[in-house]
């Protein structure tokens, strides 16, 4: 099957934004000033929490969608067998390792998986769906084509998961806005079963449309696309004025969260249909960029905090020396080093031995 480098985009672009997430983490996550010994708790302005909660509303749902998509294409090129040793390397050891690494540069080991968790998850989902994958009849399910109910019924689900999720975790969705967030997993033995139900429904969806792709065309289709726009926007804005309503505000994103990532697949459906050597590198460097952001990142920021930088440069000046020192280090420490065999994987490595 040929390569979608529209899919291939998409992910790196998910992966990228993390950097854009974690630029304003000192304002919104003022404990990280402690360990620098800073005391004084800046007021994170409302720009922040707007372009936060636009990007969390579709980001990790599309990610684990994609990594669906992908994972299914690899069993049908691989095996299962292949697909799982693929997943421990690259997906399990890396997470472990730099975690471990992670927790030796803080002086603490305590297993925290930080800006990581989502490997941790994938790592589990990837067991799991291969089991389901070798059971016919849900195979049978899992591989059937899609009409226009069954997608209404798929899409539909995917709403609704994440009031259940939230339910899962807190026991209601009566509680304050801070219920509407899914916080991630702190450490190995903190899952939380409402976050894997929510993000496994995505990445199980992914592999229904790796047997329907024709559906990403139809996301593509002029009329569709500026259908999804209009809908995106106004409930996101809708979603905005229900901060004081978090029932309210949890259907509205939920909603929300369906409406970008379908409007983010049939933009790339539309517009990237090959492949080029800037859209390839990207590609290399979104996944170690994301393994590695977090210290520099956290690093540049408090540095322009202490010289009274606004919130505004210190978020545009944290994204671009982050995006630059992460592509450093990924140079210096993994891209010519055998840590690239379980980032990228030994074939893509240039650090081989010749037999």
């Amino acid at each position: 099957m040929e390569r979608l480098h529209s899919l291939d985009f998409l992910r790196a672009f998910a992966m990228l934004l993390g950097l854009v997430i974690h630029a304003p983490l000192i304002f919104y996550d003022p404990t990280v000033l402690l360990t620098f010994e800073i005391y004084d708790k800046p007021k994170q302005e409302l720009w922040i929490w707007i372009i936060l909660v636009f990007i969390t509303n579709w980001r990790m749902p599309l990610f684990f969608f994609l990594s669906g998509f992908f994972s299914i294409m690899i069993i049908h090129k691989r095996g299962i067998s292949k697909f799982l040793l693929d997943r421990i390397v690259r997906v399990g050891l890396t997470c472990l390792l730099f975690c471990l690494i992670f927790d030796l540069f803080d002086g603490k080991i305590d297993f925290t998986l930080d800006h990581l968790w989502f490997l941790y998850y994938l790592f589990i989902f990837a067991f799991i769906y291969s089991f389901l994958y070798q059971i016919k009849f849900i195979r049978n399910i899992l591989t059937n084509s899609i009409s226009i109910i069954k997608i209404i019924i798929l899409l539909f689900c995917l709403i609704m998961f994440f009031p259940l999720a939230i339910i899962f975790n807190s026991g209601s969705i009566t509680g304050g806005i801070e219920v509407a967030f899914l916080e991630p997993p702190k450490t190995y033995i903190d899952l939380k079963i409402g976050n894997l139900i929510y993000y496994f429904s995505f990445f199980l969806a992914g592999t229904f449309f790796y047997f329907n792709q024709k559906w990403f065309n139809i996301f593509a289709r002029t009329k569709i696309l500026i259908l999804l726009s209009i809908l995106s926007i106004v409930i996101f804005l809708l979603q905005l004025g229900a901060n004081d309503f978090p029932i309210v505000f949890i259907i509205l994103k939920s909603i929300n969260t369906l409406l970008w990532c379908l409007l983010f697949l049939g933009l790339a459906t539309r517009f990237i249909f090959s492949s080029s050597g800037l859209l390839t590198w990207l590609i290399e460097l979104s996944y170690p960029i994301y393994l590695l952001h977090l210290m520099p990142i956290i690093f540049i920021s408090v540095a322009f905090y202490k010289t009274g930088f606004s919130q505004i440069n210190i978020f545009l000046f944290s994204i671009t020396f982050g995006f630059l020192s992460s592509i450093i280090l990924y140079y210096l420490l993994i891209k010519f080093t055998p840590l690239n065999w379980i980032v990228n994987g030994y074939s893509k490595s240039f650090f081989r031995f010749k037999f």
